[in-house]
C-alpha cells in the first residue's frame, strides 16, 4: 500500500514538474461592443483585461476584469422615463477559460468561455447586478485577436428581473 502510495504522489509529481515548463504567463486586453438583444436590448461599449496563465499550446485560464459603458438605459422597459440618457457604467468581473487548436506558429482558432459578474458602478445603475455567461468563438493571429460571442445575462435590479443579452464583437492584444 505505502509503494502504491509513493508511486501515486511521485507520479502527481513528475507531471507536475513537466507541465510546469509548459506554463507561462498570459495577460490581454480587449475592446468590443455589444448590441443588446435581450428583453432590455441595451447596447454597451466594452474593455477588459484578462490575467491568467497559458498551459502548452492548447488552454489558457485567467481572471477578467472590465468596464462596460451602457448607452440607452432610459427607455420604457427601466426605471429612468424621461431621463436624459448619458451613459452609465458597470464592472464585469469573471473567469475566463480558452481552447485553442493552433493552425501554425501565428494563427490559432479558439473557443472562449467567461462566467462573472456585472456590477452597477454609477447611480443610474445602482443597485444593478447580475451573472453572465459569455460563450464566444475567435482566432488569435500573432499577438492580436478578434472574437464573436453572446452574452447571457440575468439583470436583478430593486423591482426588475429582466435579460439584458447582448452579441459581443471585439479585438484584443495578448501579451
Amino acid at each position: 500500500m505505502k509503494k502504491l502510495l509513493l508511486f501515486v504522489v511521485g507520479a502527481v509529481l513528475t507531471i507536475s514538474a513537466v507541465s510546469a515548463q509548459n506554463v507561462k504567463y498570459q495577460g490581454e486586453v480587449n475592446v468590443g461592443y455589444s448590441i443588446g438583444v435581450g428583453t432590455a436590448p441595451v447596447n454597451r461599449a466594452n474593455l477588459n483585461t484578462i490575467q491568467g496563465v497559458k498551459v502548452g499550446d492548447y488552454f489558457s485560464i485567467g481572471a477578467g476584469l472590465g468596464l462596460d459603458w451602457w448607452k440607452g438605459l432610459y427607455a420604457d422597459y427601466w426605471q429612468g422615463q424621461g431621463k436624459a440618457d448619458r451613459g452609465e457604467l458597470s464592472v464585469p468581473i469573471f473567469l475566463n477559460v480558452k481552447g485553442y487548436l493552433p493552425v501554425n506558429e501565428r494563427v490559432a482558432p479558439y473557443l472562449s468561455f467567461d462566467v462573472g459578474y456585472n456590477a452597477g458602478l454609477t447611480e443610474g445603475l445602482e443597485g444593478f447586478g447580475g451573472l453572465f455567461l459569455t460563450p464566444a468563438a475567435g482566432v488569435m493571429i500573432g499577438h492580436f485577436k478578434v472574437e464573436a460571442g453572446i452574452t447571457i445575462q440575468k439583470v436583478v435590479d430593486n423591482l426588475l428581473n429582466i435579460n439584458a443579452n447582448a452579441i459581443k464583437l471585439g479585438v484584443g492584444y495578448v501579451f
